[in-house]
């Protein structure tokens, strides 16, 4: 570069420059901020419509992706979506971080919204302060109940068949971060709890601190700590077992930049695999990072096929932060069965 050339941005500037782009990006990605703050009442009816998209790139793995809508609703709360789950008779349940759930029916076929089911679960917890930052799910397809997890408070709510609640804050969460908390959770078929927290442990930049609880988190039972070694550059934001007793792991990387810019991907690990002192390692089978599929996915639940329960579909759903710049977008892939025998 000659002398009469443009000069270079100070690197104390350049450094400010980044960290205030940081701060808007996160800022708006945030539960709660201004830059997300609807209007309008929570107990309006929501008129959901899902509409069916063309788009098939953006993905590459070895899974097929068999299906691509939008969710969209002239609710003023509507959106968020940040963990999903399937339900009774092969339906899916999803929720939302201001606090919602909401039901999709699967039955023809294709995702359908179901009536009257956008429905407001936060709790006040005092005169301006409320638990509404709902990330995570998991289900007991036996009995119908319902867990989910609140980030900010770092607690557990349990949603009986009969409609009572119980919430509870366990305290071997206590100390995780306020905003990267228990955004993973998935009530494994023997009963027991995984939970993995979002943020990576102070001192790492891929470790992240987990929980297998022996059953209900709500319960007595102590849970045993682990770590999960996410691949460089991802956060775990979701995860669901799968028939052959796998566990799939939907795993977050963000660049900050306005808009920002998301990369995802599904790893599978064997929860057999977990020991104490030693990293849970995941292999990622798929990755969507590309056109309409560089959102941001937060929720990944499996449904069974009818026909042969050890395949089914995998859903995977997109949070849109309430920004102009993303959409509530449903995936769909298919499940081919167990892995071949070695």
């Amino acid at each position: 570069m000659n002398a009469e050339g443009p000069r270079a941005v100070p690197p104390s500037r350049a450094r400010r420059w980044r960290v205030l782009l940081i701060a808007l990006v996160a800022l708006g990605l945030a539960p709660g901020t201004f830059l997300r703050t609807p209007l309008g009442d929570r107990s309006d009816r929501a008129a959901v419509t899902v509409t069916p998209l063309s788009a098939r790139g953006g993905t590459s793995g070895e899974l097929a992706l068999t299906g691509v809508w939008e969710l969209t609703s002239a609710h003023n709360w509507f959106g968020g979506f940040s963990a999903l789950v399937a339900g009774k008779d092969g339906t899916l349940i999803t929720a939302s971080d201001r606090g919602f759930l909401f039901d999709l029916d699967l039955s023809g076929g294709t995702p359908r919204a179901v009536p009257g089911s956008y429905r407001f679960v936060g709790v006040r917890k005092g005169p301006r302060a409320e638990i509404i930052d709902l990330e995570s799910l998991a289900r007991d397809p036996a009995t119908g109940t319902l867990w989910a997890g609140f980030e900010n408070d770092n607690v557990v709510m349990r949603f009986a068949p009969d409609g009572t609640r119980r919430i509870n804050a366990p305290p071997a969460m206590a100390e995780w971060s306020a905003n990267s908390g228990a955004e993973t959770m998935e009530r494994l078929a023997d009963g027991r709890f995984l939970v993995i927290a979002e943020g990576p442990e102070d001192g790492s930049d891929t470790l992240h601190q987990g929980l297998m609880y022996p059953g209900d988190p709500i319960g007595p039972g102590k849970p045993r700590a682990f770590r999960f070694a996410a691949p460089a550059g991802y956060d775990p934001v979701d995860a669901a077992q799968v028939p052959d007793g796998r566990v799939l792991i939907l795993l977050r990387r963000v660049e900050y930049a306005l808009p920002p810019r998301f990369d995802t991907a599904i790893a599978i690990a064997d929860p057999r695999g977990i020991r104490p002192g030693q990293p849970w390692r995941a292999r990622i089978i798929q990755r969507m990072n590309g056109g309409m599929l560089a959102d941001n996915f937060e929720g990944i639940a499996f449904v069974p096929s009818p026909d042969d329960p050890s395949r089914g579909a995998l859903w995977v759903i997109a949070d849109d932060n309430f920004s102009v710049f993303q959409r509530s977008l449903l995936i769909r892939f298919d499940w081919p069965g167990p892995a071949p025998a070695p």
